[in-house]
């Protein structure tokens, strides 16, 4: 089992879009999967149309140890969640208080098995949550989108990764497997300008910009908007061909 964060501090760069499509489509490969939805805005769970009144969700996993990982799984349409809450919001000030702050999604995953791959949707901050994940994973992809902030968003990232690997008792074996450039537009000077000024940032990381770029596409945002996959909503969409391509690259990597 693989578990992969993906992870990056700053909002509307695509994380949730990734997520769900990286899981999806890996789980549309013949791969058991599962999604952990750590975002308090909780797209993914939504789109998943995933009910949470009553239910485990991943706020009881970071602020309590009275539950574990596979009593908050939930099966839909193209695999599995642990669906996320609004709540976290309010998690970090109740993780503060825990002697296990950082190891408490990694504790709760313990018991989760039988998946080729766990794919966790990271929150828009480097708090405590998203540490969490660090913890948890195996590995790092990091979306940016095509703009001046790009470059100061992945070394953030760099750093607290470095952080957490420095620490033995956290994550020594964490890797970044790549930057991931997301909404693409071809047709700006500065889209191009970012994609010849990555790959020596992430050489300098020890990690490499992926070859396939997703391309920005109206129907990922619609398919958000409506609350379905992307796969349901176009499945012959632009997005969904970035996102395969994506996916396929991704996989003969690992090979």
């Amino acid at each position: 089992m693989k578990t992969i964060a993906i992870c990056n501090h700053k909002g509307g760069v695509g994380k949730t879009a990734l997520s769900m499509a990286f899981a999806e489509g890996l789980h549309s490969r013949g791969k058991r999967t599962l999604l952990v939805d750590l975002d308090q805005q909780m797209n993914a769970t939504q789109q998943a149309g995933v009910k949470t009144e009553d239910e485990v969700t991943v706020y009881d996993l970071l602020t309590s140890n009275k539950y574990k990982g596979h009593e908050a799984i939930k099966s839909y349409e193209y695999g599995d969640i642990i669906p996320g809450d609004t709540y976290v919001t309010n998690a970090e000030s109740e993780m503060t208080k825990l002697d296990t702050k950082l190891n408490m999604l990694d504790d709760a995953l313990v018991d989760v098995d039988g998946y080729d791959y766990v794919i966790i949707d990271c929150p828009p901050q480097l708090g405590l949550v998203t540490r969490n994940a660090l913890v948890a994973a195996d590995e790092v992809i990091v979306p940016v989108t095509p703009n001046t902030s790009a470059l100061k968003g992945f070394t953030n990232i760099f750093e607290c990764v470095n952080s957490i690997k420095k620490n033995r008792h956290l994550n020594p074996n964490l890797r970044i497997a790549g930057i991931v450039v997301n909404m693409y537009d071809a047709r700006t000077a500065l889209s191009k300008e970012v994609m010849s000024t990555l790959p020596p940032v992430a050489e300098e990381a020890g990690t490499k910009v992926f070859k396939t770029v997703i391309n920005k596409c109206e129907a990922v945002n619609r398919a958000q908007s409506e609350k379905v996959s992307i796969y349901e909503y176009d499945p012959k969409s632009k997005a969904v061909v970035d996102f395969n391509r994506f996916i396929d690259e991704y996989l003969e990597g690992e090979n």
